[in-house]
This record gives structure tokens, sequence and C-alpha cells, in this order.
């Protein structure tokens, strides 16, 4: 093509593309997701993530493309004016501007290429409400009394689902991380009447929404991980408890938030069940040559309310007044 201004029409149809791509993922995304995070059914762990992780186009990469169409452009008329003093086509800036007009269609044409989500894949961990505890202490499992350790595992994570931007997404911390997160539950699943306590504290630079860009500022900006580097979340004693089941208790319980230097009172819902072989074999937990002991799965969650805590300077760039956590926690008993 004759014209120093033809190149642009490589980025329009890159742009054409990724916003079909954009369209088709139906998730309204602003931001671009290199590897995608989907949560798939699990029979054990209710939900866990999928390993299919395509590339999940934003806005913010067509608002990319949309520059770079920009700058070749302006390219474009600097090349006309340079030939029109210099009287010759300068073939090697044309070429130049044909590369970087090509270069933004590698960006759909990869999407296309790692394709869609899993069947039934969903963007954000679905809710757990935990009913019907209202008063009461009663359940038992059949496991020992004594000290259950946090183990370092896929099904181990503190995920905190945030709406910002008129966009929802989920942050998780610790997610199978060694040493992410941390702490232990102390008490007798016999009998829910008994003390317990619990201390659980993630690494809250383990933070991952998705988007690196975005977790760098939740890491920077919101969470001052550098003056508060852990996240800490205690229970001392269950409120009502009920059998959900074969050794599986369903419960409610006092507690207390420890974030970005403050603390909050909070009540925490959820489950507690004994893992049979079938599931330790399923999750891959066992390990001869590991502690030995009987393994619980804790599902738990509690809202936090975003202007009670040190977050509420900056509650105007949050959707709603709420952040729902949900821990999922994989724990070994270590002795009494």
């Amino acid at each position: 093509m004759g014209s120093p201004f033809a190149p642009v029409v490589l980025p329009i149809a890159a742009l054409t593309a990724a916003l079909v791509r954009w369209w088709i993922q139906g998730s309204g995304n602003v931001y671009t997701a290199v590897a995608k995070r989907f949560y798939i059914p699990d029979p054990d762990l209710g939900w866990q993530i999928s390993t299919r992780h395509p590339i999940w186009l934003g806005l913010d990469a067509c608002a990319a493309i949309v520059a770079i169409g920009a700058a070749i452009a302006v390219a474009g008329w600097i090349i006309r004016r340079r030939e029109a003093r210099l009287g010759r086509r300068t073939t090697a800036l044309r070429g130049a501007a044909w590369l970087a007009g090509a270069l933004p269609l590698a960006l759909p044409v990869l999407a296309f290429a790692r394709g869609g989500g899993p069947p039934g894949g969903l963007d954000t961990l679905p809710a757990a409400t935990i009913q019907g505890i209202e008063s009461g202490i009663v359940g038992i499992i059949d496991a020992p009394a004594g000290r259950y350790q946090v183990v370092a595992h896929t099904g181990t994570s503190i995920t905190a689902r945030l709406s910002a931007g008129h966009e929802t997404f989920d942050a998780r911390f610790g997610a199978g991380i060694r040493g992410g997160i941390q702490g232990s539950w102390q008490g007798d699943p016999h009998d829910f009447t008994r003390p317990v306590t619990a201390e659980v504290s993630v690494d809250a630079t383990s933070v991952d929404t998705g988007n690196e860009l975005r977790s760098t500022h939740a890491r920077e900006e919101y969470l001052l991980t550098k003056q508060f580097p852990r996240i800490t979340v205690t229970l001392d004693r269950v409120i009502a408890a009920s059998q959900d089941g074969p050794n599986a208790i369903r419960f409610r319980a006092h507690g207390t938030l420890g974030l970005i230097g403050g603390t909050h009172s909070i009540e925490v819902t959820g489950t507690m069940k004994k893992v049979d072989p079938a599931a330790l074999a399923r999750l891959q937990i066992a390990d001869p040559g590991g502690p030995g002991g009987d393994v619980l799965l804790v599902k738990a969650e509690f809202p936090v309310v975003i202007k009670q805590t040190a977050l509420a300077k900056d509650a105007g760039d949050f959707d709603g007044e709420q952040i729902p956590i949900q821990v999922s926690l994989v724990m070994r008993h270590t002795g009494g």
C-alpha cells in the first residue's frame, strides 16, 4: 500500500478481534488476566481452582491497542512529512510501522488459541452461607482431641470477594503457598461445649487478585503490607453447633480479625468435617513420610465492614459496604 497510514489497519483489526473476544467472555472485566482463575465443583472441597487458565482480555488491553493505533497514525504523519522533505520513500520506517502495527494482533490471537473457561467454571468463589444453627451446641466428629495444624495445600486459602470499579473479583491469600497460611485449632471434636481456640495468620503479600498490577495496588496502597505483613483470624469460643452429616458439623463462633493494625470482633459461620481415606487419596493429602493424624476440612466465612477498618479512608473505592471473606483450611492432628 502506498499510504504511510496503511499500517493502522492492523491495530484496527486487532482491536476488533479483542472486543469480540471480550464480548464472548461475558464477564465485562476491566483488567486483563494472562492466566484467568476459574472455580469448578469439587466433591471434597466444594470448589477448587481449575487447571485451565485462559487469557482473559480486559478493556485495558483494548485501550492499549487503541494507543498503539494512535501512535502508528502519528508515525504515518511523520513518515509522510519526512518523505516529502527527502523526495523519496523511507522503506525502513514504513517496515517498522507495519511491524509495530502487527504486534497487537498477537494478543487476541493468543487469547482465542488458549480457549475459553472450563465447563461450569465460575469467576468468583460461590458463597456458602451456613444456616440453621441459631442456638445450642451439639454434634460429634470421630476424631481425637488436641491440636490440629494447618497444612499447606490447594484446599488451604483465604478469599475476599471485592467489588470495585463496577467489577467483582476475588483476592486470594496464601493458596497452596508453603508458609502463606499458618495456624492451628485446639479442641475436642467429640464435644464442642469444651473450650476451643484457633488462630490463623496469612502472609498479606500473597494476595492474588488475578491481575498483577491490581495485586500490587492491593499490597502497597490498601493492605500496607510493609507495615502490616500478616492478617490474623482468631476464634475464642463456639456460639452454636449442630450435626451436618456423619463426622461433620456446622458452627457459629466468635472471633477477632487483625487487619492493617486494627482488631475487629467477628462472628464466623462454617463447617468442619473429618476426611475419609477416599477423600485423602483424591486430595493427595496423605503423606506416608510426613506427620500422621486425622485430617479435618474447615470451611468458614464472615463479613468485613469496610468503614469499621483501616480501609475506611478508601471506602469510596469499593462498590459495597462489606467484604465477604471465605476461609478454607486443611488441618492435620499433630498431638494433644
